[in-house]
C-alpha cells in the first residue's frame, strides 16, 4: 500500500513538471517590465514617435504635443524658440547622442546643456514633418513629401547634398507614404513606396534598385540584411519573412518555427544584448541569426506578453540598454535588461490574489496561498496555477485560509479565518475534512480570527496560533482546543527556548507550552504594534513592529533597533525570516528589505519584480532548499537569496529640478548642470528633485541627501521626493547620492554650492562698521563725558580765574583811579601839617575835602560804568575830561590840556572803556607823582579808522627800557597789563629831560 502511494506521489511530480512543456512550443524569459499609459501620465496612447536624448530622458511625440518622461514624471514640451511645432514630430538620435526632431516647419536641435532649441533647417512646404532616414558617417539625411533626400551635417548644419529620387510626390496622391528600411548598411538604405522596393545610395546620392511590385506588403517591416538585400513580409503569409535581393530579383521565404498561425500584420527585428528579437502584434522573441526559429517569448514576472495586448509599432533601447516598446494603442512598455531572478504566484485578478497564509512544499511541487476571498490557490514551481479551491465543503462563501501547515503522511491543515472548524486537505487535494475547534471560552469567541502563524509542531500535535487565541491541534485524536491568551490587540508569536512569546498591551508575554498558561510579562513599549517575529540562535529573538526591527535577548533587553533613522524604508515589518546564510528578509509597505551583518539595508521593490510593494502580515515560507517566499496583496514572490547580488552598474544622478521661493529657477539653462548658486536673504527656500538615472528604473534606487551646514547625517528620501529647505544667510553644500542600499557613509555623487547673501545689516562689514561705530560713539561719549567734566572743571577755573581777574582789576581801578585822589589828600595833609598860617591852613582843608568829595564820585563812576555793557568813544572821553579837570585845582602848577577829536561810531565793551580811562588816569597820575612836570597834555585822534590817545609831560622822563626790570611799583604793570586784555596798542616813550610819552590805539 505505501508503495502505491509512493508512486502516485511520483506520478504527480512527473506531471506538474511536465505540462508547462507540454503546453508552449518555445520557452519563455521573465523580465522586469512597466507600463506607461494615460494612468501614469502619458498625454495618449496614440504616439508618432519615441527617443531617448544624452539624459536618458525618454521623449515621446503625439499627434497633439511632445512629453519628456525622466522615468517617474512626464512634462509637456511646449512650443518655443526654435521649436515652431509639435504635432506629429519625429525624432533621430545620432551616433554621438544628439537629438534631432523633424517638424511641420523643418528640423530643430535640442540642446541638452542648455534644455533649448535651435532650428537647423527651415522646411518649405510646412505641411507634415520630413521622414528621417538616419545618420550616415555625421550626415543626418532625410526624406520629404516631394520624394527629395537631403543631407544635413549635423555639426555645421548645412545642406550637404539634396536629390529628387524621382517617386511620385505624396502631397499628391492618396497612396500611403513610403518608409525608409530602420537600418543603413554601407552607405545603402532600403525604400518601399507604393508596393515597390527601392536600394539607395545615400553617398552618391542615386536610386540603385527598383522591384517588381510585391502583393500585399507589409508597411511595417523593412530591413537591410545586408547592402543588397532587404528583410519584409505579407499579410498573406502568416510563418514566414521574405528576403528580396536587389541584384538578382529573387524574392525568398524564411519560414520560422514556432511561429503561430495568425498573420504578420506588424513586425519589427530589433538585435539586443547579443540577441535577436523579433516581434509579432504584441508577442516578443528571442529569434536565430537565421531568424528561421523562435527560442523564447519574452515575458513580464507574471508570464504576460511584454507589450500587454496592444501591438509593438516601434522598439528602441535607452542609455542603459533597456527595451522600450511603442504600442499602438496601450502606451509604452520599459524591459529591464537586468533583473534579479525573482518568480511571481498569482492570478490574473489582483483582487485574488490578497495572501493571507503561505506553505510551501516543494516535496510535492506545491506553493500553497491561502487568500483573503478566493480560497486557496496551489501553484506548481514554474508559477503555474493548477488548482483552485474556492470554497469549503457545504458552503456557497469564499473562506480565508490564514495558516496552512503540512502534517503527517502529507495532508495539509487549514486554519481559516472566521471559521469554527479547522479543515483537513489531503495530501492530493482530493478532499476535505474538518475538526471542530473545542474550548472553554464563550460560544461567540469560538473561531480563527484574522491574523495567523504557525508556532510549532512534531509527530503528534501542531501549535499555531491567531491574533489573542492558541490552537493546540491533537493530530492522535483530531482535536482542536483554543486557548484565550489576551483580549488586546495581538497579531504573532514565537516559539523560543521552549516557551511562546507573544505581545500585548506593551508588554511581552510568556507562555507555557504544556498547559498554555501565562509565565510572566515584561514591559516592551513604544512598538506601534507587534506584527511578526523570527529567530536565528538560541539567545536571540528579532521583533518586526510598526516602529521597525528588535533584536531582543530573552530577558526582553533590547539589543538593536532598526529604524528610518538607520535606513529602513519603510518602518511598518509584516512577515521576517532568516535565510541560510543567516541575513534577516522582512516584507513591509516598500517591499523586501535584507538586514546586512553590519545592520546596512538592501531594497526589493515593485520595479525588481515584487508582487507589489505592500506585503501581508505573517506571510513567509521559507522551503527546504533556501528559496524564500513572501505573499502580499497580489501574490507571492519567491526568490532564492543568494542570487540578489546587487549589478555592476553606472549611475547618472540628474537634478531635474530646482525651485526658489516656490518658483522654478534656471529657466536659462539646464538645471542638471547647475553647480552653483548664489542669492539674496530673501531667496533662502529652496526645493530640489533628483532623479538616477541607471541600469534600472529610477524607482528601484534607494536616494539619500544632505545639506552639510544644516543636516548631520545622510536622510534617505522615500519614493524620490521633493526636497525643501529654509536656509538662513551662510554657506551649504547639498549633497546627494543613490544605490540599491542606504550607506550612512556615503559618498556625494553630486554637489550644489549654495550662499545665501545675508542682508546688508547682517554683513561682516556692516556689523564691522557698526562695532566699530558703537566703539567710536562709546569713545565718544566717554570723550565727551570726561572731556564736559573737564570743561566744568576749566569754567569752574576759569570762573575762579574771573574772579581773581576781577579783584585785581578792581585792585588795579582802586589803585588807578581812587589812589591817585587818595595820593592828593596824602599831600594835602603833609602841607596841611606845615602849614601855620590859617588861611592857607583852611585852603587846604577845603582841598582835601574836595578831594574826598572826587574820591568818592570815582567810586560811583566805576559802580555806574559796570553797570553798562558797551559805550562809545567820546562817553569815554568825557569820562577822562571829567577826571583831568579837578587836578587844575588841586595841582595849581601843572598846566593840564585835553583836546581832540574821537571816532564817532566806535562802540567800547565796558572792561575796555574802563581800562582805556584807568590807563589815561594811570599815566596822568604818574606825570604828577614822578615826572616833577609842568605841562601834561592828553590828545585824542582818528587815524585809519583807530582811536589813537596820547598822554605826554615835559618831566624828567626815565630810560624806560633800562628800569623795566625794576621795582617801578604796579603803574606801568597795570597799564601794559590793561592794553593787553584789552587789545590796545601801547607803547611808552621817555628819557631824561626828555619828557614823558604815552600812545595807546584803540
Amino acid at each position: 500500500m505505501k508503495t502505491i502511494k509512493y508512486i502516485s506521489r511520483l506520478f504527480l511530480l512527473f506531471i506538474a513538471v511536465l505540462v508547462p512543456y507540454c503546453g508552449k512550443t518555445q520557452n519563455i524569459q521573465r523580465y522586469n517590465s512597466f507600463s506607461y499609459s494615460v494612468n501614469e501620465g502619458l498625454l495618449q496612447t496614440t504616439i508618432s514617435d519615441i527617443a531617448f536624448d544624452k539624459n536618458n530622458f525618454c521623449w515621446i511625440g503625439f499627434p497633439n504635443g511632445i512629453q519628456k518622461f525622466d522615468g517617474k514624471n512626464f512634462s509637456i514640451v511646449p512650443v518655443q524658440a526654435g521649436l515652431p511645432d509639435d504635432k506629429k514630430v519625429l525624432f533621430l538620435k545620432c551616433n554621438n547622442g544628439d537629438l534631432f526632431i523633424s517638424h511641420s516647419q523643418g528640423i530643430s536641435k535640442y540642446e541638452i546643456n542648455s534644455n533649448k532649441f535651435i532650428q537647423v533647417y527651415t522646411q518649405h512646404d510646412k505641411k507634415t514633418p520630413s521622414q528621417f532616414i538616419g545618420d550616415d558617417n555625421g550626415i543626418i539625411y532625410f526624406s520629404s513629401e516631394q520624394g527629395v533626400i537631403m543631407g544635413l551635417d549635423c555639426h555645421s548644419f548645412k545642406v550637404v547634398s539634396e536629390t529628387n529620387t524621382g517617386l511620385r510626390d505624396t502631397t499628391l496622391s492618396s497612396e500611403y507614404r513610403g518608409k525608409p528600411s530602420s537600418n543603413i548598411i554601407n552607405h545603402k538604405v532600403a525604400m518601399e513606396f507604393a508596393s515597390r522596393l527601392y536600394l539607395w545610395d545615400l553617398k552618391a546620392g542615386k536610386m540603385l534598385f527598383e522591384s517588381q511590385p510585391v502583393e500585399n506588403i507589409s508597411h511595417y517591416l523593412l530591413t537591410l540584411k545586408n547592402e543588397n538585400e532587404v528583410l519584409h513580409c505579407t499579410y498573406k503569409i502568416n510563418n514566414a519573412l521574405q528576403v528580396y535581393n536587389f541584384a538578382t530579383g529573387i524574392n525568398k521565404m524564411l519560414f520560422i518555427k514556432g511561429k503561430d498561425a495568425e498573420s504578420i500584420s506588424r513586425c519589427i527585428i530589433h538585435p539586443w544584448q547579443k540577441k535577436l528579437l523579433i516581434s509579432f502584434s504584441n508577442h516578443l522573441y528571442e529569434t536565430d541569426s537565421a531568424l528561421l526559429v523562435l527560442k523564447s517569448e519574452l515575458v513580464n514576472f507574471q508570464n504576460q506578453p511584454v507589450a500587454g495586448k496592444a501591438s509593438i509599432f516601434k522598439i528602441i533601447e535607452d542609455n542603459f540598454g533597456n527595451l522600450v516598446l511603442a504600442t499602438v494603442s496601450s502606451g509604452i512598455r520599459k524591459i529591464i535588461r537586468n533583473n534579479y531572478p525573482i518568480k511571481y504566484y498569482g492570478t490574473e485578478k489582483k483582487e485574488d490574489n490578497n495572501v493571507l497564509g503561505l506553505l510551501v512544499d516543494k516535496k510535492n511541487n506545491r506553493i500553497l496561498a491561502g487568500t483573503a476571498g478566493n480560497g486557496l490557490l496551489i501553484f506548481d514551481s514554474l508559477q503555474r496555477l493548477v488548482k483552485t479551491i474556492g470554497k469549503l465543503p457545504g458552503s456557497n462563501k469564499s473562506f480565508y485560509p490564514n495558516t496552512i501547515i503540512k502534517i503527517n503522511k502529507g495532508d495539509y491543515l487549514l486554519f481559516c479565518a472566521g471559521e469554527k472548524n479547522i479543515w483537513r486537505l489531503s495530501y492530493d487535494l482530493s478532499k476535505m475534512d474538518s475538526f471542530p475547534i473545542r474550548t472553554s471560552l464563550p460560544e461567540e469567541r469560538r473561531y480563527v480570527y484574522y491574523f495567523g502563524n504557525h508556532l510549532y509542531q512534531n509527530e503528534q500535535e501542531v501549535v499555531s496560533q491567531s491574533q489573542g487565541s492558541i490552537y493546540h491541534t491533537n493530530l492522535t485524536n483530531k482535536t482542536v482546543t483554543q486557548y484565550d491568551i489576551t483580549n488586546s490587540y495581538t497579531m504573532s508569536g514565537l516559539f523560543f527556548n521552549n516557551v511562546i512569546i507573544t505581545h500585548a498591551n506593551d508588554e511581552l508575554i510568556f507562555i507555557d507550552t504544556a498547559t498554555f498558561r501565562e509565565i510572566r510579562r515584561i514591559s516592551f513599549e513604544n512598538t506601534g504594534s507587534v506584527r511578526c517575529f523570527a529567530k536565528n540562535d538560541e539567545n536571540n529573538f528579532f521583533i518586526g513592529s510598526n516602529k521597525g526591527v528588535y533584536k531582543v535577548d530573552i530577558n526582553g533587553k533590547i539589543l538593536l533597533h532598526l529604524k528610518k533613522e538607520n535606513g529602513l524604508p519603510d518602518e511598518c515589518i509584516y512577515a521576517m525570516a532568516f535565510d541560510d546564510d543567516g541575513f534577516l528578509w522582512c516584507s513591509t509597505n516598500k517591499g523586501i528589505i535584507k538586514i546586512n551583518k553590519d545592520n546596512s539595508i538592501f531594497q526589493l521593490k515593485k520595479e525588481d519584480g515584487l508582487q507589489e510593494n505592500e506585503f501581508n502580515t505573517n506571510v513567509v515560507s521559507k522551503a527546504e532548499d533556501g528559496e524564500m517566499f513572501f505573499g502580499g496583496v497580489n501574490g507571492v514572490s519567491s526568490f532564492y537569496p543568494s542570487t540578489i547580488n546587487s549589478f555592476e552598474e553606472k549611475i547618472a544622478l540628474l537634478v531635474i529640478k530646482i525651485t526658489i521661493n516656490n518658483e522654478p529657477a534656471f529657466k536659462d539653462t539646464a538645471v542638471w548642470n547647475i553647480k552653483k548658486i548664489d542669492l539674496p536673504y530673501d531667496q533662502n527656500t529652496l526645493s530640489f528633485d533628483f532623479i538616477a538615472m541607471a541600469n534600472n528604473n529610477p524607482g528601484q534606487y534607494v536616494y539619500q541627501y544632505k545639506m552639510d551646514g544644516i543636516d548631520k547625517e545622510w536622510i534617505q528620501n522615500n519614493d524620490m521626493q521633493t526636497v525643501s529647505y529654509h536656509l538662513p544667510p551662510g554657506k551649504y553644500v547639498f549633497k546627494i547620492h543613490t544605490s540599491r542600499t542606504f550607506n550612512s557613509e556615503a559618498t556625494a555623487m553630486k554637489e550644489i554650492f549654495i550662499w545665501i547673501h545675508p542682508p546688508f545689516w547682517k554683513t561682516w562689514w556692516f556689523i564691522s562698521s557698526m562695532a566699530l561705530l558703537c566703539v567710536l560713539a562709546l569713545a565718544y561719549s566717554i570723550n565727551r563725558y570726561n572731556r564736559n567734566k573737564y570743561q566744568q572743571k576749566v569754567a569752574e577755573l576759569e570762573s575762579e580765574h574771573k574772579v581773581q581777574l576781577e579783584r585785581e582789576r578792581i585792585s588795579r581801578d582802586l589803585h588807578d583811579n581812587i589812589g591817585a585822589y587818595a595820593n592828593t589828600v596824602i599831600y594835602k595833609t603833609e602841607l596841611l601839617q606845615k602849614e601855620v598860617l590859617p588861611g592857607e591852613r583852611n585852603e587846604l582843608m577845603n582841598d582835601l575835602r574836595y578831594a574826598s568829595k572826587d574820591i568818592i564820585t570815582s567810586l560811583r563812576e566805576t559802580i555806574w560804568a559796570l553797570k553798562k555793557e558797551q559805550y562809545d568813544a567820546q562817553e569815554c572821553f568825557v569820562r577822562i575830561r571829567n577826571f583831568v579837570q579837578p587836578f587844575s585845582r588841586y595841582y595849581p602848577n601843572i598846566r593840564f590840556s585835553i583836546d581832540g577829536e574821537v571816532p564817532a561810531a566806535m562802540k567800547l565793551h565796558y572792561t575796555k572803556a574802563l581800562n582805556l580811562v584807568r590807563i589815561i588816569q594811570e599815566a596822568v597820575s604818574n606825570s604828577i607823582k614822578h615826572a616833577a612836570a609842568s605841562e601834561i597834555n592828553i590828545k585824542s585822534a582818528v587815524e585809519n579808522e583807530r582811536w589813537k590817545l596820547i598822554v605826554s609831560d615835559n618831566g624828567t622822563g626815565f630810560e624806560y627800557e633800562g628800569t623795566r626790570d625794576l621795582q617801578q611799583g604796579n603803574g606801568l604793570d597795570n597799564m601794559k597789563l590793561r592794553a593787553s586784555d584789552s587789545g590796545f596798542n601801547f607803547n611808552i616813550e621817555s628819557g631824561e629831560d626828555k619828557g614823558t610819552s604815552i600812545t595807546i590805539f584803540v
